[in-house]
């Protein structure tokens, strides 16, 4: 059962940041955004733009990071908006938890630069962590929304390109479908504390451009997952996007993959 404070915090995003991504344009939406400013960390944490590549990014670590422990994290934000100020954070505290140093890529995004893009971004990042000499074996892919299904879609081209994949992956409410199946996607529509079906739709076009819906490097949940590593994913009971996760667990466990 839901905590009296996420009650809380569901209702908060469902009247602010909901009805924002509803009824507002795209430059108003990020605007929104980049209002809040840059992320207020801790002293103790760093965070240092990596040098000029194929691709933006942040290192973040902590006091207790080590190169040992490398996450590659993709933020959410409809594949349009920039990562928001928590994601840092977030981060950080996983950095904290883990032990682990943290590279956060801010890819390209729509509609300036549709699929594929973003993935190539993503892409670029875990080379460049490989070029560095980092052991795919100590790296660990995770993303939220958008950047949950960027970091499905990051595996699967990796294991077709014949690239040494990562140790595992971590998934948060995946945007993992743009054929819009699943009953979530409708039957938590008024739930649901962030996405509408109208932003959703948005994605959609701005996205997509000419590729294809089922896509797997689109859409996941069309993918073959066999020989991927293990993927844990959360996602929440009210959200439209329960079904994109359940979807892809389904499948991916059916070919053998270690999916919980």
């Amino acid at each position: 059962m839901a905590s009296w404070q996420v009650k809380v915090l569901n209702l908060v995003l469902h009247h602010t940041v909901k009805r924002m991504m509803t009824n507002s344009s795209l430059e108003e939406t990020r605007r929104f955004v980049a209002a809040k400013g840059k992320p207020r960390l801790p002293a103790a944490v760093k965070m240092s733009p990596v040098p000029a590549c194929a691709f933006r990014g942040d290192w973040i670590r902590t006091p207790q990071s080590s190169h040992a422990l490398t996450l590659l994290y993709l933020p959410g934000g409809g594949f349009m908006l920039p990562a928001s100020g928590q994601a840092p954070m977030m981060v950080a505290r996983i950095c904290r938890a883990a032990g682990s140093r943290a590279l956060l890529v801010h890819y390209r995004l729509a509609p300036e630069h549709p699929f594929p893009a973003g993935l190539e971004d993503c892409l670029a990042a875990y080379h460049y962590l490989l070029d560095l000499g980092t052991d795919p074996k100590s790296i660990v892919i995770a993303g939220d929304s958008a950047g949950g299904g960027l970091t499905l879609s990051t595996l699967l081209a990796l294991r077709d390109d014949g690239d040494p994949l990562p140790a595992g992956a971590v998934v948060i409410s995946p945007f993992t479908d743009f054929s819009f199946g699943g009953e979530s996607r409708f039957a938590n529509a008024r739930r649901d504390p962030m996405l509408s079906t109208k932003s959703m739709k948005m994605m959609n076009r701005l996205y997509l451009d000419d590729a294809l819906h089922d896509n797997p490097l689109v859409s996941p949940v069309f993918g073959e997952f066999r020989g991927l590593p293990p993927v844990l994913a959360h996602v929440g009971s009210t959200e439209v996007l329960l079904d994109d996760t359940r979807r892809v667990g389904k499948r991916a466990i059916a070919q053998g993959v270690d999916f919980r």
